[in-house]
């Protein structure tokens, strides 16, 4: 559930994406992040997105904010 959301936000763009942001409760950490790491290793291994957690606990459980943070365009102007 949480892999689709952050993969569906990515496709919307049009651009390649470097590193994710998504911010959820920290009752929702441990689902975002999956079982031995395994969104993040296939967000890596599928799309080479990075994926950074953040916890709020303002955001309501089951809810998240997902934000771009890097695309490839900005990677290879630094």
């Amino acid at each position: 559930m949480w892999y689709d959301a952050i993969v569906g936000k990515i496709k919307k763009l049009n651009v390649k994406v470097k590193e994710v942001e998504v911010t959820v409760n920290p009752i929702d950490a441990n689902n975002v992040i999956g079982h031995k790491k395994e969104n993040v290793m296939k967000l890596k291994d599928t799309y080479d997105v990075d994926l950074i957690l953040k916890q709020d606990e303002n955001i309501k459980q089951g809810k998240s904010k997902i934000e771009v943070t890097k695309t490839y365009n900005d990677f290879l102007e630094e």
